[in-house]
């Protein structure tokens, strides 16, 4: 066996037993469950000029309907995009779309609605989406003249609670300590991510009540992560002049499926709150995340409220290990596929054009390089990657710390330099024009 070989073998093995027997079996069961999560996607629009959200709700059709899904598109015309875990996509299903004019996340009696039959798509097509109706695409239009529309009664309170768990899950108030975020959890999220759906741990979340004085800051996780990652980087954000949010997502899904949710989040967030830019700062594949949830507002047409993001130790090029985790004789989770290099949700993320005024601070480090990685590295992923030059050439800043993978998000000056950075970058901001959105 040649060097190299060997050098592969030993980082398979090593994955094998980081993640164990056991962890990778249930990995195993929930994605070839998660193969039968099903997708819905298209255009919505109204034929007139709106006074509230449209309101897309996807229901299960039976004797008695049931509703069990719910996105808010807070624009005249705009881009649904709905996804029901593997477990729970038996049966036929139907959209009810309407204009929530009086905005009380309910359909009454008057409002313009549409109701649509739409097609199921694999989940996978959440990182490929159809581009036409032929491919899967829908297209509802929400008429002013609907009142021959049979609205079926799903408005009742199944439908009140999806949307208040909605509610809590984009914009609900958390703390660092609960017990979502323990080890156990995100241990799920990586290896039983169908569960962690289940129990309603996924969403972006405040730690303080929203101040609309206060641009907001949302922190985003790498693979097997949590926002408790983010304590020091926490407690030492000038929340004089910054709130942070958390983003929390099953880090064994596809990085699609977590920017999807991303950009949802940040989308009705912005509708519910007066907010009109913020900053996203991201780990490791959180910063794949972020820019795939920047990409899906662009593809749409849409400016993201986002001035500034900064990624520390972003593999952009992949990471060998993952292609090797593919090996394996059980079904890696799907977010290891995607991390893989030259894998189809890498190969275009860095072609969609970066959204009109966002800037881009990449930071990264090179302390306690591991001989198992090939090449400088940070311990856990190699710097070619983290520093990829299409990323590289078009960052405002880049700067290297003495720290590996994990301490940058300790590390104190890497604080203060973010400091420094996120004040740069925000009052640059208040002296440019503003971005149509």
């Amino acid at each position: 066996m040649s060097r190299a070989l060997a050098r592969l073998a030993c980082i398979a093995l090593l994955m094998l037993m980081l993640v164990g027997g056991c962890a990778l079996l249930k990995a195993d069961d929930q994605m070839w469950e998660n193969d039968k999560s099903i997708y819905f996607t298209g255009i919505v629009e109204a034929d007139h000029e709106t006074h509230g959200p449209l309101v897309v709700v996807l229901y299960q059709v039976g004797e008695v309907p049931e509703p069990v899904y719910v996105n808010v598109i807070p624009r005249r015309r705009g881009v649904y995009h709905i996804g029901v875990p593997g477990n729970s996509v038996e049966g036929r299903y139907g959209i009810v779309a309407f204009e929530d004019v009086n905005r009380d996340m309910r359909y009454s009696p008057g409002e313009p609605v549409a109701v649509y039959r739409g097609k199921r798509l694999p989940v996978s097509a959440i990182n490929d989406p159809p581009a036409t109706e032929a491919q899967g695409l829908g297209h509802i239009v929400v008429r002013a003249d609907s009142a021959a529309v049979q609205v079926p009664p799903i408005f009742g309170e199944s439908f009140a609670q999806l949307v208040r768990r909605r509610e809590e899950s984009y914009g609900g108030h958390v703390s660092i300590g609960e017990s979502r975020f323990d080890a156990a959890r995100v241990h799920e999220g990586l290896f039983e991510p169908l569960k962690f759906f289940e129990q309603g741990q996924a969403g972006l979340f405040m730690l303080q009540p929203f101040d609309p004085h206060k641009v907001p800051v949302i922190l985003v996780h790498g693979i097997g992560g949590s926002p408790r990652d983010w304590s020091e980087v926490i407690r030492k954000l000038d929340k004089t002049r910054l709130q942070p949010w958390v983003a929390y997502y099953p880090s064994g899904v596809s990085i699609g499926h977590s920017a999807m949710m991303l950009d949802a989040a940040i989308d009705e967030l912005g509708y519910r709150y007066p907010f009109d830019t913020c900053i996203i700062v991201a780990h490791s594949m959180g910063g794949l995340v972020a820019m795939g949830s920047l990409n899906i507002a662009t593809r749409e047409g849409r400016v993201p409220p986002v001035h500034h993001l900064v990624t520390l130790s972003t593999p952009w090029l992949g990471h060998q290990a993952a292609r090797l985790a593919l090996m394996v004789p059980t079904r890696s989770p799907d977010s290891w596929i995607d991390i893989a290099p030259d894998s189809e949700y890498l190969d275009t993320l860095l072609d969609v054009p970066r959204p009109p005024g966002l800037r881009h601070t990449l930071f990264f480090g090179y302390g306690k390089p591991s001989k198992i990685v090939r090449g400088n590295n940070d311990g856990v992923v190699a710097l070619a990657s983290v520093l990829a030059e299409p990323v590289q050439s078009q960052a405002a800043f880049v700067f290297g710390f003495d720290e590996d993978h994990a301490s940058i998000l300790k590390s104190d000056a890497m604080q203060t330099l973010l400091d420094l950075r996120l004040r740069f970058e925000l009052e640059r901001r208040q002296t440019a024009p503003a971005q149509p959105r």
